[in-house]
């Protein structure tokens, strides 16, 4: 935190890493929803850090030459997940690219939907909101 809140003071835009995946899936035997609602926390607490350093109009202060916009967020890309112990890591985008082709949409729509209470129902091959 005090890392954090020291880039943040010298105008370092931030970005997030997400670490030992491995460990949530295999160690702790996380559900999937489970790991989802674990790393949204950790995402949260990392913005509650920066938004102290948020401008009141972040367009107008990135215009200016400001940061602009500094809150880390995995469908805006500002977010990575991996392990260090076992040397990989990926972003939402990496796989939105990858799936946006296979659903024939766009990857911006795609890693919005990789993130967030969207699932696919592989009944209807279908995305919904929700749980599922």
């Amino acid at each position: 935190e005090t890392v954090l809140r020291q880039a943040m003071g010298e105008k370092i835009r931030p970005v997030l890493m997400v670490n030992k995946l491995d460990r949530a899936f295999l160690e702790l035997k996380m559900d999937p929803e489970e790991a989802y609602q674990n790393f949204r926390k950790a995402v949260e607490s990392v913005n509650v850090v920066i938004s102290p350093y948020e401008a009141e109009d972040p367009v107008k202060e990135l215009e200016e030459g400001g940061l602009g916009p500094v809150q880390v967020d995995p469908a805006l890309g500002t977010v990575a997940f991996g392990s260090g112990l076992q040397q990989w890591g990926f972003t939402l985008k990496k796989f939105a690219v990858m799936y946006a082709e296979k659903f024939g949409i766009k990857p911006q729509d795609m890693m919005r939907r990789l993130w967030g209470d969207y699932f696919l129902d592989s009944a209807s091959k279908k995305w919904k909101k929700g749980n599922p």
